[in-house]
């Protein structure tokens, strides 16, 4: 069992404020919307953002993980390949991101 904690109480009162909790984060939407793309290992998510330190990236991928959102998969080989995708869940931000997309291209 995870001891990952939101810093602010999910409410359930909201579906919104849920919602916008669970990917709202420095850098969950880049690497969310890499992921709706394609499979990515982690050294292709810093290669996208190398501004970002590995610590910050892999907090926001286990934040994700432990929120249903995405999977890790660990390889059996040396060396250690771990690749992240999409869980069914996950891919339900799809067409949300699009809509995001289109009202920010307005911007």
């Amino acid at each position: 069992m995870s001891s990952y904690q939101h810093k602010m109480p999910i409410k359930n009162d909201c579906a919104i404020e849920k919602a916008l909790l669970v990917i709202s984060g420095k850098w969950k939407p880049a690497i969310l919307s890499e992921l709706l793309k394609r499979k990515v290992r982690l050294k292709d998510i810093q290669k996208g953002l190398p501004e970002a330190s590995k610590r910050a990236l892999t907090q926001q991928l286990k934040e994700m993980i432990d929120d249903g959102l995405i999977q890790k998969k660990d390889f059996d080989q040396f060396p250690k390949k771990t690749e992240y995708s999409m869980t069914p869940l996950g891919r339900k931000l799809s067409s949300v991101f699009e809509a995001l997309t289109m009202f920010g291209d307005q911007l």
